[in-house]
């Protein structure tokens, strides 16, 4: 832990007579939590970094299982305040985030604001504990500060400002960005830096990354179903004319995801060598499925125009949104 860093923290919540004080203080859920908490079960969230407790808060009266954590005493009675007023429970733990052992997996993250006040040097760790702490489908939500014109220096105090391609490739390639959107605040004290772009990420896992083996399976169903011989496309005998500039965007973060940016033909030889050695499926047998799926002469599926309503991959970011 920073001493620095944990001091001017301590300092705020000592000033602060009530959550509602905290520069960070906000009563609405972060954006994002709302419709995941529409679409999937309740289940375990962590809270990171909990501050003044209106996510924990929010995420217990939609019937989750909310462990609350924060390296300051102050902040988690705060939490408590509020939850009791609320008539919910939630789990407090009093822990630095870099230096905390996951009890379990959870199946949401939210961090909203913790990682851009951290100091650089604890990135690392922050980053593993994060990876560990999420299940085989678990999700993570970010809020971060965003520089609000191109160069833009962060203050001499407060959050940190990174852009969106540093704060995706931080992240990659074990998640992927599910959904994005941004505000701006033009007018702030200078001491911060003046004005800002905050935003908001939700991350899930890049399954097509961590599952190789199942997305040539995924494949292969999808072709199957289509009346398209899988084998005779993996075996070389079935064969199609995709070019490698629309397997990079395939495989690309509009798609597959197997990058979480966008690629050039040139890269898709090294894609594709990747996906052999961590499927254990022969190259040239890669090779050939994804220009059979690609191609509209052959499957027609995954072309420039995508059949999605034909197809069984589910690890796809395209699919995932329901287009």
């Amino acid at each position: 832990m920073n001493t620095h860093e944990k001091d001017t923290f301590l300092r705020t919540y000592e000033w602060a007579s009530s959550w509602r004080d905290l520069p960070w203080a906000h009563t609405d859920p972060t954006l994002f939590l709302s419709e995941i908490c529409r679409t999937r079960k309740p289940g375990r969230v962590l809270d990171i970094g909990c501050g003044a407790g209106a996510d924990s808060v929010y995420m217990a009266t939609q019937g989750w299982e909310v462990t609350s954590l924060d390296f300051v005493p102050k902040a988690l009675e705060f939490t408590q305040d509020r939850a009791a007023d609320a008539g919910v429970s939630v789990t407090l733990v009093e822990a630095d985030i870099t230096a905390w052992e996951p009890p379990h997996e959870y199946d949401l993250v939210l961090d909203h604001g913790l990682l851009h006040n951290m100091d650089p040097v604890r990135y690392d760790a922050y980053r593993q504990v994060l990876i560990k702490t999420l299940g085989e489908a678990g999700e993570f939500v970010l809020l971060h500060w965003h520089p609000l014109y191109p160069g833009q220096k962060s203050g001499e105090q407060g959050p940190l400002r990174v852009s969106r391609e540093a704060i995706k490739t931080f992240f990659a390639p074990e998640l992927q960005e599910h959904f994005f959107a941004v505000e701006h605040f033009e007018s702030l004290p200078s001491i911060v830096g003046g004005g800002m772009a905050q935003a908001y990420y939700w991350f899930k896992p890049n399954r097509s990354w961590q599952d190789s083996a199942g997305l040539i399976e995924q494949i292969k169903t999808t072709l199957t179903n289509n009346d398209i011989d899988a084998d005779a496309a993996l075996a070389g005998t079935l064969t199609g004319n995709t070019s490698n500039d629309l397997l990079a965007d395939v495989l690309g973060p509009g798609r597959l995801g197997l990058r979480h940016d966008v690629q050039t033909a040139d890269a898709v030889p090294g894609i594709i060598q990747e996906i052999a050695e961590s499927s254990g499926i022969d190259v040239a047998a890669v090779e050939n499925i994804l220009k059979v799926f690609t191609d509209a002469d052959s499957a027609n599926i995954c072309t420039d125009f995508a059949r999605c309503a034909v197809c069984e991959v589910s690890y796809c970011k395209r699919k995932g949104k329901a287009m």
